[in-house]
């Protein structure tokens, strides 16, 4: 099934988005003194975060009025001004938040960022600021990786993702998953050196990776997972909550990805370690689509009352590109 053009799916989003919600524009309303979010230039990223981390997200969501510290401005002018300048903290090397990837043009989540003793709290306020930034039509002046997009959609990654963080270790990759390294001596592990602040360590990709070798025997098993899905497994290997039973005729059977982990669905990845596919009941209401949670690999499938509207209500969402989409 075609996806329908760009364009058409921003409109699906935004009609869906701000449906029921009051006009939005604050710049042709009176604005209430207390909904002002003043800020600070000289500490704008902290002031910032202060200020909307005790700010009524409704109201955020309505209407956005930011004024600097000693500063008359205000309007649409100041607030994309407020965003511009965000969005440039955001990855500011400063807060240890974001690296920037080899292209030089993209930014990726730091894994070091436990350094900075707010990062929590940074992260959770840039996620709030480019939320109301996609929710208000405001453009920001920051371009993440595909693989960090991929993880926000809820869509799987893979080893072809590292392109676009670093061009050249993607290419060893791909030359040793395209060539018999039987006899290389390559002694390679399922393990990887990166740099922590001057220091080099080696991280698992998996548990005891260190000490497994890489061979032409597991290489395409491990990069890639298997290619052919069993179905008799994977239904072996599901959990059924919320009401539902196996038995039930509504149950379907999805995955993100073409492929299986090594092992089979006994072995599929959740948030916190290995957590089976599950499908959990969802109360049924007219137009209500299926939903996913997949950082624990769980279907939320409404409890459709026939064939006809399962198969209409799947339809919806695969013409309209919906990976990630939770609203409907």
């Amino acid at each position: 099934i075609k996806a329908q053009p760009f364009k058409d799916r921003c409109e699906w989003f935004y009609e869906h988005l701000h449906s029921g919600q009051p006009d939005s524009d604050m710049v042709h309303r009176p604005v209430n003194e207390n909904d002002i979010l003043l800020v600070h230039r000289d500490s704008i990223f902290r002031s910032s975060c202060e200020v909307v981390s005790k700010a009524n997200c409704a109201k955020l969501k309505q209407g956005i009025a930011v004024r600097f510290h000693g500063e008359e401005g205000m309007g649409q002018g100041v607030v994309r001004e407020w965003f511009d300048i965000l969005s440039n903290e955001i990855v500011n090397p400063d807060y240890a938040l974001f690296t920037q990837s080899a292209d030089g043009t993209t930014f990726q989540p730091n894994s070091n960022s436990y350094v900075n003793p707010d990062h929590l709290n940074y992260f959770r306020f840039a996620g709030q600021i480019l939320g109301l930034a996609l929710n208000h039509r405001q453009l920001v002046n920051i371009y993440f990786t595909r693989s960090f997009y991929k993880h926000i959609l809820g869509i799987p990654v893979n080893y072809q993702d590292v392109a676009s963080i670093d061009p050249e270790y993607a290419k060893n990759l791909q030359w040793i998953l395209d060539n018999d390294i039987s006899d290389l001596g390559l002694e390679l592990t399922f393990s990887v050196e990166t740099d922590v602040f001057g220091a080099m360590e080696e991280v698992p990709l998996k548990p005891g990776g260190g000490s497994i070798l890489v061979t032409q025997n597991n290489k395409e098993l491990l990069l890639s997972g298997m290619p052919e899905i069993d179905v008799s497994d994977w239904i072996k290997n599901t959990e059924y909550t919320s009401g539902y039973e196996r038995e039930d005729p509504v149950i379907q059977f999805v995955t993100g990805s073409s492929r299986v982990p090594h092992g089979g669905f006994a072995n599929i990845m959740g948030g916190s370690g290995l957590q089976n596919f599950t499908i959990a009941a969802v109360p049924y209401t007219p137009n209500l689509l299926p939903t996913s949670s997949t950082c624990i690999n769980m279907l939320k499938l409404p409890e459709y009352p026939s064939k006809e509207i399962l198969k209409d209500r799947l339809l919806v969402a695969l013409h309209c590109g919906s990976y990630g989409y939770t609203m409907a």
